[in-house]
C-alpha cells in the first residue's frame, strides 16, 4: 500500500517537467541566469569578482605557503598575470592576504565587501595569535595543561676521560 502512494506522488502531473538532456546544458542555463559578472579595481588592475570556484581551488589553496605558491589558485580567482601586476604596484603581504580572502569568500558564494574580508582577516589573525601564544603559556603545555618537562635529563655533550 505504501508503495502505491509513493508511486502516485512521483507521477504527479503538477511536477515540473525536466527539459534538459544533460547536466552540462542544465548548468549552462543556471550560469546564464547569474548575470554579467562585475569587476573591481585592485592596485590598478581590473579583476572580475569571482562568483564560483572549481573544487580544485580548495586543493591548491591548502598547499599555499607564499605568494608564488598561490599563483595557480590566484589565476582561478582573478586571472593569470594579476600577481605580477600587484607586486609591481607595491601590494603588501597583508593586503594580498585580504584580497585572497575577499576573492575566496565571493567565489564561494558569500558576497563580501573589502571591509568584511578585512575584518574577517583580522579575526583570523587574532585567533591564530591566541593559539600560538597559548601553546606554551606559563611553562605549561597547551595540549594537557601540565607543566612542560625537559626532553632529556642528561647532557648531550660527550665527556672525556682524563
Amino acid at each position: 500500500m505504501t508503495d502505491e502512494i509513493y508511486d502516485e506522488e512521483l507521477l504527479d502531473d503538477n511536477a515540473p517537467e525536466e527539459s534538459h538532456e544533460t547536466w552540462d546544458s542544465f548548468w549552462a542555463e543556471v550560469k546564464a541566469k547569474q548575470g554579467k559578472p562585475r569587476t573591481e579595481v585592485i592596485r590598478g588592475v581590473a579583476v572580475t569578482v569571482p562568483h564560483s570556484l572549481p573544487l580544485k581551488y580548495d586543493r591548491l589553496i591548502e598547499q599555499v605557503s607564499d605568494s608564488e605558491d598561490a599563483k595557480p589558485a590566484l589565476a582561478m580567482l582573478f586571472g593569470a598575470d594579476v600577481l605580477d601586476a600587484w607586486v609591481e604596484a607595491g601590494m603588501e603581504a597583508e593586503e594580498f592576504q585580504v584580497v585572497l580572502l575577499w576573492g575566496t569568500l565571493n567565489g564561494k558564494g558569500k558576497k563580501s565587501s573589502f571591509r568584511e574580508a578585512y575584518e574577517q582577516y583580522l579575526e583570523l589573525q587574532a585567533s591564530q595569535g591566541k593559539a600560538a601564544s597559548s601553546a606554551t603559556r606559563n611553562g605549561r603545555s597547551a595540549a594537557t595543561g601540565a607543566r612542560s618537562r625537559r626532553t632529556s635529563g642528561a647532557s648531550t655533550a660527550t665527556r672525556r676521560k682524563k
